[in-house]
């Protein structure tokens, strides 16, 4: 959606083929930017998946790019891409999961998927180093190349009031708040954050936890909340369009997850100004401001988190307001990947 809003779309039209059969989030603006959603392809009938894909392609004519992003299901969608003749086809690897846990089938499938990538994909990027290697392989047999996510971070300009973004949610100015931001699934490990939360409530620190994202955790995430006494100190604000309110309110951001491809929610945290605790599951590339991050493992346990997170809180704020436009000017700012996606849309191969 940050390349929809601006790239220059005199020159690329937009179409989604989703496997929803329903609107979702972001259609209405994607429709009201130019773009055209296509509903029904569900990628668990391969058949039905082909049919759907293909009666896209004979309906809005020939398209310049097809550009993949459901990881290993990517080698099936740059296949119907090649035998549709479309010349540009970009599987994109967002994740970092490993495959070592998978059955027999799964192994198999994944191994068949990487080697459609690798003979119809003409270009394969990923978000970072491990999420690139995850899909494509340790010194795969074609290359592959990274394309960090391009964010506009001007939207952090100009530096919101905490004070009043907590007042917003109804949080006491004065108290210091420990934010996530992220959807409830397993991978996130919001239990984990309820864990450290607690720790540092119980030693004296006037905090509050707030999360940002829905999912199906999230009752057991506020059953846990409830359970430990602490409702009265914790925000569930939901799916959000609009997060960077949320982050101004926000004292200082933690991203306990088991894995990441490159979160964006580090470089939101970043821009804002926050320190930031993250888990070494979250690949290195996030220390795009070095002083605001810091990396340790889910492994020290809740009470070295804790730590870390009450010395964070007891600092002064590290924010200096400078941060989105250090960040803009960056591999990660927008500028950089509008630059290169136009570029591989419009057949530069190189």
């Amino acid at each position: 959606m940050h390349v929809m809003r601006n790239i220059d779309r005199s020159k690329f039209e937009f179409h989604f083929l989703v496997a929803s059969n329903t609107e979702a989030t972001y259609d209405r603006e994607i429709m009201a930017l130019g773009g055209r959603i296509h509903y029904g392809a569900n990628p668990r009938n391969a058949l039905q998946y082909a049919s759907r894909f293909k009666s896209v392609v004979r309906e809005y004519g020939q398209f310049a790019a097809v550009h993949s992003h459901p990881y290993w299901y990517s080698g099936f969608v740059t296949w119907l891409g090649y035998k549709s003749g479309i010349p540009i086809r970009i599987a994109h690897s967002h994740t970092a999961t490993g495959a070592a846990a998978w059955r027999f089938h799964r192994r198999t499938y994944q191994t068949l998927m990487r080697s459609l990538i690798m003979s119809y994909a003409t270009h394969r990027l990923g978000v970072s180093q491990q999420a690139a290697e995850a899909l494509f392989g340790y010194r795969p047999r074609k290359p592959f190349k990274l394309l960090y996510y391009g964010m506009d971070f001007t939207r952090f300009l100009p530096c919101h009031s905490a004070d009043e973004a907590k007042r917003r949610l109804a949080i006491p100015p004065g108290r210091k708040v420990i934010g996530q931001v992220g959807r409830f699934v397993p991978v996130k490990n919001h239990a984990f954050t309820v864990d450290l939360f607690e720790r540092v409530v119980r030693s004296g620190i006037d905090a509050h936890l707030l999360f940002v994202g829905d999912g199906a955790l999230a009752p057991a995430i506020k059953a846990q909340v409830q359970s430990r006494g602490l409702a009265d100190r914790c925000t569930f604000a939901g799916m959000q369009s609009d997060v960077v309110p949320f982050f101004f309110a926000t004292d200082v951001f933690v991203l306990p997850s088991l894995w990441e491809g490159l979160p964006l929610v580090a470089f939101e945290a970043q821009a804002a100004g926050l320190p930031v605790v993250a888990s070494t599951g979250t690949p290195e590339e996030i220390n795009a401001i070095p002083r605001l991050v810091e990396r340790i493992p889910l492994s020290d346990g809740v009470s070295m988190w804790a730590s870390v997170v009450r010395r964070a809180l007891n600092e002064p704020s590290p924010r200096r307001g400078d941060e989105p436009t250090v960040l803009n000017s960056s591999k990660f700012g927008l500028p950089v990947c509008l630059n290169e996606l136009s570029r591989i849309y419009a057949g530069d191969l190189n």
